[in-house]
Parts: structure tokens; sequence; C-alpha cells
């Protein structure tokens, strides 16, 4: 949370808004996104491949996120699927966490719920008054 709360410090006023604990869930197409520039974000995939200091992720709709690490991820954390949250840079995810979703994970499904989140129903996730009554 630390990490999570320093990066919003040092990114500036334009995000202000993102409230802590509340990222968007986003897919490869998504990324390339302006409106994602600096933001922090979700992204669940299947692990590609571990270079030692990037992540590839196959995201559910069949595009790839590279994954900036520290190469410190825990071996433990690392299953066939993932979810990284991290700040987006340059056509990256710089991971602050990652989470092991197991070997069996429904992606196309997933990639269907983010896009009706992010798209069509975008009111519904997205609301204040809805933010603050998950608190």
């Amino acid at each position: 949370f630390f990490l999570i709360y320093t990066f919003l410090r040092m990114a500036g006023p334009e995000n202000a808004q993102q409230e802590p604990g509340f990222y968007p869930r986003i897919n490869a197409t998504m990324l390339s996104s302006p409106a994602y520039s600096n933001m922090i974000v979700s992204v669940v995939g299947r692990v590609a491949s571990n270079d030692g200091s990037v992540l590839s992720l196959t995201t559910g709709d069949s595009g790839t996120v590279s994954v900036v690490h520290d190469g410190q991820i825990d071996p433990s954390a690392v299953t066939a699927f993932v979810e990284v949250v991290g700040a987006v840079g340059e056509g990256n995810v710089q991971q602050f966490v990652t989470r092991p979703l197991g070997d069996d994970f429904d992606l196309e499904t997933y990639d269907a719920m983010i896009t009706m989140q992010n798209e069509r129903y975008q009111g519904i996730f997205y609301q204040p008054e809805f933010a603050a009554m998950a608190k």
C-alpha cells in the first residue's frame, strides 16, 4: 500500500482523483489508451515469460502486457495466471503487487467483464457514491 500511496503523491494532480484501492482493470488494448497513462491499474493474464526483470502476460484480448519488476517477485506469486497491480508507464506496467490466480482461469470471460466495466456499464462501477459505499 505504501508504494501505491507514494506513487499517487509523486504522480501529480492529474491522478488526485484516483482513490487508493480502486484501480481500473484493463487488458492489453486498454493499456495503449491515453486514458490510463500514469494511473495505477490491475492487469490479469497468463504468464508467457519472466526474464528476471520483465514479466510478459497474455491478456484476455490475446494481447501482451510487459510488466517491469525489480526481479524479486515471490516465486509462489507466479502461477499460470496472475493479477498485477502497478503503474502504467510507456507501453508497460511497473509492478507493485503480484497475486497468484492459480492454473485454471477463464481469461475470455474476465475480458468480457472488464470490457463491460470500462465501456457499457462504466457508470455503475466508477461512480463516487459506489466507491464510498465499498469502504
